[in-house]
């Protein structure tokens, strides 16, 4: 909390006016609530920091959850900056995101089951148990996990992980062609992104996207996120109506 405080204090508070600060799901790490304590002592703490710098107009802080992991936070984060530039006021941008956070879908495929098992087990997620991991391990079955508000479960399992990912591609270009509610699509990978862009259905689902306008945003997999899922997860996100796994 800390480090949040003093990063505000020592640039932020001196930089911009208005800040959004999008946090990874509340119900998956503590980040998001330690934002929310530190805000309530920045928004205090501010006033000589800026009056010193010669501002005197208020600065504002708003720390929304974005219900959602890895690239699933890339969604609003993207839809942000975007409404930014097109000059949308603040409180329209929040009001907007808080209503996307809602509507983002996160979709994961991860190599490793009995790995991802142990990592998540660990924060009190029950989305794979012990004998769908040492099943999916013996029999070389994916489960595609997904999240939404907060909630991950697993929505299909497939055999072999370059079937589930082109099921997973195939499914996301879908949703691209049915209309997402924005133009954006992210994704990260735990590993090089020349061996996502090899896998099969990539090229469909960037096909789609550019068919139907949406925004391509891909990643490299961040240290905490191969730490809990393990090397060579991919993952699609994504804001649209819910309508199952099909």
């Amino acid at each position: 909390m800390q480090q949040v405080h003093d990063l505000f204090l020592n640039k932020l508070v001196l930089d911009y006016d208005y800040v959004f600060c999008i946090t990874t799901t509340r119900t998956r790490s503590g980040i998001h609530d330690n934002a929310v304590q530190a805000s309530y002592t920045i928004l205090n703490d501010y006033k000589p920091v800026r009056s010193a710098a010669g501002f005197n107009t208020p600065f504002m802080l708003r720390v929304i959850d974005s219900q959602n992991v890895f690239a699933g936070v890339g969604v609003p984060v993207v839809e942000a900056a975007r409404m930014r530039a097109a000059g949308e006021t603040p409180p329209r941008i929040r009001a907007h995101l808080e209503n996307l956070a809602r509507h983002t879908h996160g979709y994961m495929v991860a190599p490793d089951l009995n790995y991802l098992r142990n990592r998540i087990k660990k924060r009190g997620d029950k989305s794979v148990s012990f004998l769908s991991a040492a099943l999916g391990t013996a029999l070389d079955i994916k489960p595609i996990l997904h999240c939404n508000q907060g909630e991950t479960e697993p929505v299909a399992k497939v055999k072999g992980f370059a079937n589930a990912s082109e099921r997973l591609f195939d499914f996301a270009a879908r949703r691209v062609k049915a209309g997402l509610f924005s133009p954006t699509l992210c994704m990260s990978y735990g590993g090089p992104l020349d061996e996502m862009r090899k896998l099969p259905g990539y090229d469909r689902l960037r096909e789609a996207c550019a068919a139907n306008n949406v925004e391509v945003y891909e990643s490299f997999m961040g240290l905490s996120g191969l730490v809990n899922v393990g090397k060579g997860a991919l993952v699609v996100a994504f804001a649209s109506e819910h309508k199952g796994f099909d």
